[in-house]
């Protein structure tokens, strides 16, 4: 029987690991004396150094160094029997010492649905919902002098409107606001997301085996024994997991980068419940609108004595009508009643995830061929 040197042993588990000592594992050697343990192979012949595979310590946010397997769900190993050494110089193939599954997540599928369709209001123009009296004779002046409102009624069509009166001394300028461009909204049909033929979800699957320390010749190494790359079914590669979202670590300081788990396998979910949902609606504005109106101004309250007839845009406009003038009614007609076509733009699949996220990190595919 091969004889395996009495360092750590650390039984594989995500979040948590257990110790025990001596060259067979039972507390037998001391630290001096398992130092000097050496691992003989069945042929009589010693190997001295670890039978697996050396790989730099993970960080604390991460478990201990496991075999991880990711592919389609239909095809995913139902245990860890699938991993075994070959015994040297007889071919057997015996299972890992202590494989056992300590991972099964679901990667984030794609989304099966589609969204409702999605349609958009008309824009429109609308006339000047403002019109102010200043009792100074300027326009852009700093000072504002006394401001008197003259509203029209929401929704004007541009008939002949009396709001009130404004006299003359109040009326020194007098500003229209501008032709308003109406924006459109978005108008989401009532349906729920249409399902499409979706593929096999894929799944993360983790065997954790035997990991012992001060078998590999680096400092910070750990050995995970009898997990050498190529002894490992197809598919299968040395990763480390963690809680939630992270990033993967990098080789520094001169270590291997052979030997650390850069390589992010993904995201996955434990208990992965999907909600179909859709990112919302949206409106283009038209590439081009003309809104534009002419406005009249009149002395009194039927329309019928002119004091000012000015055409404004959207970016209104300020008149100085002649001195003594009263205001008492307004009136407009449209120049260019023109504001366009949005277009819309159906929301995209956005759906709701539930669950609890893992990411797996493994060590780079060139080492797989070594």
């Amino acid at each position: 029987m091969r004889q395996r040197r009495g360092a750590g042993r650390w039984l594989l588990g995500f979040g948590g690991v257990v110790a025990a000592s001596g060259c067979g594992g039972a507390g037998a050697y001391d630290c001096a004396e398992a130092v000097a343990c050496e691992i003989w192979n069945e042929d009589g012949t010693s190997n001295g150094h670890c039978w697996g595979q050396c790989v730099h310590a993970p960080p604390d946010s991460f478990g201990a160094p496991m075999l991880v397997w990711m592919g389609s769900e239909a095809l995913a190993p139902a245990s860890c029997a699938e991993l075994v050494r070959v015994v040297p110089g007889t071919g057997e193939r015996i299972p890992f010492v202590g494989a056992t599954r300590s991972l099964f997540a679901w990667a984030m599928p794609e989304p099966a649905h589609d969204c409702p369709p999605c349609a958009c209001t008309a824009p429109a123009c609308a006339l000047p919902q403002t019109v102010t009296a200043r009792s100074i004779e300027a326009c852009g002046d700093g000072s504002a002098g006394t401001q008197t409102s003259f509203l029209p009624p929401a929704g004007w069509d541009g008939s002949c409107v009396s709001p009130g009166t404004v006299a003359a001394e109040q009326l020194g300028s007098l500003s229209i606001g501008p032709a308003i461009w109406e924006p459109c909204t978005p108008i989401v049909a009532e349906e729920p997301p249409q399902p499409l033929s979706g593929g096999v979800g894929e799944v993360a699957v983790g065997c954790s085996g035997v990991v012992e320390d001060e078998l590999c010749p680096g400092k910070g190494e750990l050995c995970m024994l009898e997990q050498q790359p190529a002894h490992l079914p197809d598919g299968w590669r040395h990763c480390i997991v963690a809680e939630g979202e992270l990033g993967c670590q990098q080789p520094e300081g001169g270590a291997d980068p052979r030997k650390v788990f850069s390589d992010k396998l993904g995201v996955f979910y434990v208990n992965l419940v999907t909600v179909p949902a859709c990112s919302p609606c949206t409106c283009e504005a038209p590439a081009t609108s003309r809104c534009e109106a002419h406005v009249v101004a009149w002395e009194d309250g039927a329309c019928s004595d002119m004091l000012v007839s000015i055409d404004v845009n959207e970016r209104g406009i300020c008149v100085v009508p002649e001195p003594t003038s009263s205001l008492a009614s307004v009136s407009a007609t449209w120049l260019s009643n023109e504001p366009g076509t949005c277009k819309p733009t159906r929301g995209k699949p956005d759906d709701k995830v539930n669950g609890r996220a893992k990411t797996v990190c493994c060590l780079p595919k060139v080492l797989e061929a070594l």
